[in-house]
């Protein structure tokens, strides 16, 4: 097994740190503090403030829900079923991901695990705890060696022309197989780390094209296409004598063990133009990005 410690994992450790030795000052109750604060630490600042808002809300449901029906009838049977089904529809209502700690705050207000403490006071300082647990955690992410999307994706669009390149050099020049799964794969990836730069993107001050960025990967994914279409023709393949001419332009020097015929494998020639034109339009747009 490979021990390695994520810069998310680190920055989850830094904030609870500080979320104990700070938060004691303000916050009732550190348990609920220090849940919030590791889940509001997410891979981008938008993801943190998502999941600690979701939190919140969360908590103020199951609340407020909880508060209302231990004023009707603490630990009645009837009304814990009613309350949960309230606190299920209000969470999906509302779009919040904090079903379970909505759930948790609820069945302890509702069922008495609170003890003596009084149910309104209880439900309100549960939301402080959060609340408190929650800013440290965006705090902390926000501040704490956040990672560059932009550059990142830029290094997943150099590694998706490499490897169309790969495609060409591989499939076409040697004949030989090339494993497309690969470049889906990378494809993928680059589709998720574009996704964290977009979620980053109203958190810095980049002044970004996002346009060209966009269609840079509509390149990359035409380019995919006319792979899977190339990859679907069994039959004997020719190269026209414009691809071969180009090819070659591109690859001085190289042996070629490909038969000459405009007249044959028409498709095959298609979707290899479209890869070659595509591949070098990627190119300009990675230079001039």
């Amino acid at each position: 097994m490979k021990f390695k410690l994520g810069m998310r994992n680190i920055k989850s450790g830094i904030a609870v740190m500080l979320c104990c030795i700070l938060g004691q000052y303000v916050i009732e109750n550190l348990f609920f503090a220090v849940v919030a604060c590791a889940i509001s630490v997410q891979g981008t600042v938008k993801g943190s403030v998502k999941a600690g808002l979701g939190r919140v809300k969360g908590t103020m449901l199951g609340g407020l829900i909880g508060y209302l029906t231990v004023l009707i009838k603490p630990g009645d049977p009837i009304l814990c079923g009613l309350g949960v089904m309230a606190v299920i529809y209000g969470c999906t209502a509302l779009k919040s991901p904090g079903l379970v700690v909505s759930l948790v705050t609820f069945s302890a207000i509702h069922l008495g695990n609170i003890g003596t403490i009084d149910p309104a006071y209880y439900a309100i300082h549960r939301v402080i705890d959060t609340s408190m647990g929650v800013v440290f955690g965006v705090a902390v992410n926000c501040l704490f060696a956040r990672p560059d999307y932009f550059e990142n994706t830029m290094n997943e669009f150099i590694k998706m022309e490499k490897l169309s390149k790969e495609f060409i050099k591989l499939r076409i020049i040697n004949n030989e197989h090339f494993d497309i799964e690969k470049y889906g794969l990378a494809f993928n990836k680059l589709e998720s780390v574009y996704s964290k730069f977009l979620d980053e993107l109203d958190f810095t001050k980049n002044n970004v094209n996002t346009d060209q960025l966009e269609e840079s990967i509509g390149v990359c994914e035409q380019i995919y296409f006319h792979m899977k279409s190339i990859e679907l023709l069994e039959k004997k393949l020719y190269l026209n004598k414009k691809n071969y001419k180009i090819l070659k332009k591109f690859y001085k020097g190289e042996d070629f063990d490909w038969e000459i015929d405009d007249t044959k494998s028409p498709v095959f020639n298609f979707h290899l133009e479209k890869i070659i034109q595509k591949i070098d339009q990627l190119n300009s747009l990675n230079n001039f990005k």
